[in-house]
């Protein structure tokens, strides 16, 4: 099957921009041909190699045996900050052209791919990346009335599936997705750090976070908190405090460190769909404090993989000092989170991914 993976950011930062980059690997090792679309942003994004901004026009390049296209934009940068298109209908319908499938990542670019393929007589399929309740988080009617036409709808976890489904859309499935995370140091684990791996936004914790570690301080002046990923526009400034050590983007290598060494992980996100970093954690053997959300109580059981706490500091503050009073217990849920990541292997969501596609193409043709 010739496969089209959009993604409007193609970087290699970001939950959604792995799962695309990821994705497109384990079905090319399935057998499949696969290529990615993405957009050239107007200035440097991290995670973008640095061929793309030397072409004058869209570049194509390969890495580790996949092809990547990025699309130039009309110089604005309008085009990178909103879910919105300035690239001309025919070039969209030449970066399909010829594909059986064209797969959108979130939504961004969902209206002309979709047009475009269906002028290539291809199946259009979404992973929308639904966060009800959030600003543009593809809960709309537009949105839905778009669903209801797409040959196939990819959630990632079973509520997401089932959110669909209650609105129409009944070519749901629910697909997954899966951990990439660098081979882990050989070095000891800190008795009382919590890490938080995300882009540093008010929804994922980072602000409750925040104001959560004077709290924790109050009880445990030993822990320390490290914060890892892109800082928003008009962030807060970092605590002036020696034990909160905040970090950008690091290397994969710098990551897995960090896993290795951390207690415990915290994302208290309130607007989720799977949660990838949650993964990652337990592949690293490390319990996880989740947010109280139903995608994510899905994926992490409450006292068994890890606790959920609301997006509040006090909430947040009471689930750190309980994992850290609490080592055997804290690392029997390390063991156990471990364990439960091997149902979301990349291969075993590839191979659920190729179900869907089959049946929106056969959708598509009949």
């Amino acid at each position: 099957m010739r496969i089209v993976l959009a993604k409007k950011l193609l970087s290699t930062v970001g939950g959604s921009e792995i799962l695309a980059r990821t994705l497109a690997a384990a079905l090319q090792s399935r057998g499949h041909d696969v290529s990615l679309v993405g957009l050239r942003p107007p200035w440097r994004r991290p995670g973008i190699p640095d061929a793309v901004y030397r072409a004058r026009g869209d570049s194509t390049i390969e890495e580790a045996g996949l092809r990547f296209t990025f699309l130039a934009t009309r110089g604005s940068a309008i085009d990178s900050l909103f879910p919105t298109s300035l690239v001309r209908p025919a070039r969209f319908r030449e970066a399909v052209a010829g594909a059986d499938l064209v797969h959108s990542i979130a939504r961004e670019w969902a209206g002309p791919l979709e047009r475009a393929a269906r002028d290539a007589g291809a199946a259009f399929v979404e992973t929308p990346l639904v966060h009800p309740g959030q600003p543009w988080s593809g809960a709309g009617m537009n949105d839905i009335r778009r669903y209801r036409r797409d040959d196939a709808v990819l959630a990632l976890t079973e509520w997401e599936a089932a959110w669909y489904r209650e609105r129409g859309i009944e070519r749901a499935w629910a697909t997954g997705a899966g951990a990439v995370l660098a081979p882990l140091p050989a070095v000891p684990a800190d008795p009382a750090t919590v890490l938080f791996v995300a882009r540093k936004e008010r929804y994922k914790g980072y602000d409750a976070l925040r104001a959560a570690a004077p709290l924790v301080w109050r009880v445990r002046p030993d822990a320390r908190f490290v914060l890892i990923g892109q800082a928003r526009f008009l962030a807060p400034r970092p605590l002036a405090d020696p034990r909160w050590d905040e970090r950008g983007v690091v290397t994969e290598t710098a990551k897995a460190e960090a896993y290795a060494r951390c207690t415990l992980f915290c994302m208290p996100s309130e607007h989720e769909t799977f949660g990838l970093s949650y993964l990652e954690a337990w592949l690293a053997g490390k319990p996880v404090i989740a947010g109280d959300i139903p995608p994510v109580r899905e994926i992490v059981r409450e006292g068994i993989d890890g606790l959920h706490a609301t997006n509040e500091p006090g909430a947040i503050a009471r689930a750190i000092l309980a994992l850290l009073a609490d080592p055997e217990r804290a690392g029997r849920m390390g063991a156990s989170g471990r364990e439960r990541a091997a149902h979301w292997t990349w291969a075993r969501v590839a191979e659920r991914t190729e179900a869907a596609y089959a049946a929106a193409v056969s959708f598509r043709r009949a």
